[in-house]
């Protein structure tokens, strides 16, 4: 295509500079110096600049510009990342680094909001949360298990609200309206609230909104023409109380409620996005969350106490057709209880340390029914069940970690090792509700030590190298016989219980900050070699999973930010080369599935990706009060295999415009998102053909107060 040419000139250029970049973006305006990031990703404050982990900071300008409202809306400015699938918001699957599965089996990247770390057994879902009042999202690349735990084999992205202050009372409003190519008309509005109580003391915060999202799809069987619309809500409350100097207790309440009709499964073959059919039933999918937190922080004379108590609520109900004739009408109810206690030094020696303790309780209630119409067979109205299944998995995991960090010659060079032991006990009681009525009891205890190695050496106060070599660690799956005996049916070897799978991954890379920050560079090579991977395949009506063998998997990360000689002009470039292959295959699921050979790509990874974004900001000429700005951002992925179906999705590219204006309190912005319609790059996964989101066009206006 002709704009490759643009990905091998930026690329070249960042490797003529010595460098391979992934960005953190600082939305600094134009008369000020570009601000120093701080970020936690090694569970201690640090700026990003320190930090020698392949990371990334969006900030909250960042995240406006880029018009993200959920996790998954950012993964086109990760390098190396993308979308497996999603059906709705809170039902998507993300992949990092080449780490994908498919959407069955626990998650491969950790999700954590703010100390809450929100995973659901068995399914790999986002959190189904709103980036709203939001200080920054943190992405770190590459297995974080020894600080993070299982669940962190490709990444961890964590979301950073802002807390309460106690100082002033303060607010902000904002409304968006748009419309969609092909759909109808959208809104939002969202809230946030300060409000101190006593001052030093105690301050609450409360956030919120609702967002009204135009359906793009027709569903002939039921005459509509936006078939898929979408409603959320949320709402979020936080106290912030210090009793004494050095003591924070943070409380954190938080509703999560997201509404589709139907999903965004298509089917294929129509002309117009069409919705797969679901009998005389309408369709839905409804993602909705309870999440609590306890958070206590304590500044000992011997170092930094940190506690977390947190418990979330989840439920996942959809009804949805598959193809002509089969329906899926499942729920999916989680409960989960964790708690975390950790000790971090203070940092004031040339040897610092974090010791901690995690455990986590948590049950998700599987109701599985699938059935198919009886039309063929002169039988319209009836429907004939397929699979029936009812019954908890349940989880209980803790484990201990240590890590350590040795300074020497004058603190330029760093020698980090840690250390996290983990064990999983896991029971599955499914009952066939099918006749004849069987019952599936299943249980298994997965551990596994997983440690890191860290080299970090700082030449000059403007950058770094580092080497890092991390392991990272998955629960095996519990299936249902039906699952089982539904992939031995097609040739794929399983059966109720999957073995772990766990990783390797190696890492040299690179940060520096030039020119007084006005050029910042980072980048890494990675290579990664995945034993055991846990493996999701569809049969006509059925997920299941099998261990397929080993892959490795060896890519770059390339970018730069650069302040512009142009005053106000910020551009920033963000990308990644990668290789995913299976390098060793079970031989009769090789016999059976053409697509999963050794030699051949891992499913749901592309072979590269990238963005690059112009961001300019400048007074209005002749009012000084009055900002203007103009942002551009086009990012691009390669095409990728689906993991369910075997094949090929297209190349997706998106192109966002936003234009605006903002005073000392006020702001009015006008935006486009996937102004080039990009609608031809779609995958037939296990949920239907997706596309993605049609071009909208809108505008936005807020207040602060």
């Amino acid at each position: 295509m002709e704009r490759k040419w643009l990905i091998g000139s930026v690329s070249a250029l960042a490797l003529v500079s010595g460098f391979s970049p992934a960005l953190a973006q600082s939305a600094a305006s134009a008369s000020q110096e570009p601000e120093v990031v701080v970020v936690t990703a090694q569970k201690r404050d640090q700026a990003l600049a320190d930090v020698p982990l392949a990371i990334q900071a969006f900030s909250a300008a960042s995240i406006e510009n880029a018009g993200a409202t959920k996790v998954s809306d950012l993964v086109t400015l990760i390098p190396g990342a993308s979308i497996v699938s999603n059906s709705t918001p809170g039902f998507e699957t993300v992949q990092i680094r080449g780490i994908s599965s498919g959407t069955t089996g626990d998650g491969l990247v950790g999700y954590y909001l703010d100390e809450v770390p929100f995973g659901i057994p068995n399914l790999q879902l986002t959190p189904p949360a709103s980036l709203l009042d939001v200080q920054r999202v943190e992405v770190i690349r590459g297995p974080a298990g020894t600080l993070y735990g299982q669940g962190s084999m490709g990444g961890t992205i964590k979301i950073v609200t802002r807390k309460p202050d106690t100082d002033a009372f303060s607010g902000a409003i904002e409304g968006t309206y748009s419309n969609t190519d092909g759909g109808s008309n959208n809104g939002s509005v969202d809230f946030a609230v300060n409000i101190p109580i006593v001052r030093d003391r105690f301050a609450i915060r409360i956030s919120g909104g609702t967002e009204s999202l135009s359906g793009y799809a027709a569903v002939p069987e039921f005459n509509l023409t936006h078939g898929n619309g979408f409603e959320g809500r949320n709402l979020r409350i936080v106290a912030r109380f210090t009793p004494i100097e050095k003591l924070a207790i943070t409380g954190m309440a938080w509703r999560i409620e997201n509404s589709q009709d139907f999903n965004n499964g298509l089917t294929p073959g129509f002309a117009r996005p069409t919705i797969a059919g679901t009998g005389n039933t309408r369709g839905y999918t409804d993602v909705n969350s309870s999440i609590y937190s306890l958070t206590a922080e304590w500044e000992t004379s011997f170092g930094n106490l940190t506690a977390n108590s947190s418990y979330i609520d989840h439920e996942l109900d959809f009804l949805t057709g598959l193809l002509t004739t089969l329906r899926n009408d499942s729920t999916f109810e989680t409960t989960s209880a964790t708690q975390e206690i950790r000790l971090t030094s203070k940092g004031e020696s040339n040897f610092n340390w974090i010791v901690g303790a995690y455990r986590r309780d948590a049950t998700i209630e599987n109701d599985v029914y699938f059935d198919t119409s009886l039309a063929a067979f002169g039988l319209p109205n009836v429907r004939l069940p397929v699979i029936d299944i009812i019954g908890p998995l349940t989880t209980e995991s803790w484990s201990v970690f240590a890590e350590g960090t040795l300074a020497l010659m004058d603190d330029k060079l760093e020698i980090t090792a840690g250390v996290r032991y983990f064990e999983d006990e896991r029971a599955g009681n499914t009952a066939n509700r099918t006749a004849p009525i069987t019952r599936s009891v299943t249980s298994a205890t997965d551990q596994s030590t997983s440690p890191r190695f860290n080299i970090k050496y700082s030449p000059t106060k403007d950058g770094i190298f580092y080497f890092n070599a991390a392991k990272g660690f998955r629960s095996g799956v519990l299936q249902t016989a039906a699952q089982a005996a539904a992939s031995n049916s097609i040739g794929i070897p399983t059966s109720t219980q999957i073995a772990p799978d766990s990783l390797w991954t190696y890492e040299i890379g690179t940060r520096w900050e030039i020119a007084g920050r006005r050029l910042i560079v980072e980048g890494s090579v990675y290579s990664t070699d995945w034993s055991d991977i846990q493996l999701q395949f569809s049969s006509p009506a059925v997920i299941s999973v099998a261990n397929v063998g080993d892959a490795r998997i060896q890519g770059v990360d390339l970018g730069v930010a650069w302040k512009t000689p142009v005053n106000g002009l910020t551009m920033r470039f963000a990308g990644n080369l990668n290789s995913a292959e299976f390098t060793k295959v079970v031989p009769a699921l090789a016999a059976a599935l053409p697509t999963t050979q050794v030699g051949k790509p891992l499913p749901s990874v592309p072979n590269s990706n990238w963005s690059l974004s112009f961001d300019y900001r400048r007074p209005l000429p002749g009012a000084s009060d009055l900002n203007f700005h103009v942002f551009s951002g086009y990012s691009w992925r390669a095409d990728q295999i689906d993991a369910a179906s075997g094949l090929k999705s297209g190349e997706i590219e998106d192109l966002t415009l936003r234009v605006g204006i903002e005073g000392a309190r006020w702001r009015l912005e006008a935006f486009a998102k996937n102004l080039t319609n990009e609608d031809d790059a779609a995958v037939l996964t296990s949920t239907g053909l997706q596309i993605p989101y049609p071009r909208r066009i809108g505008i936005k206006l807020g207040y602060d107060f």
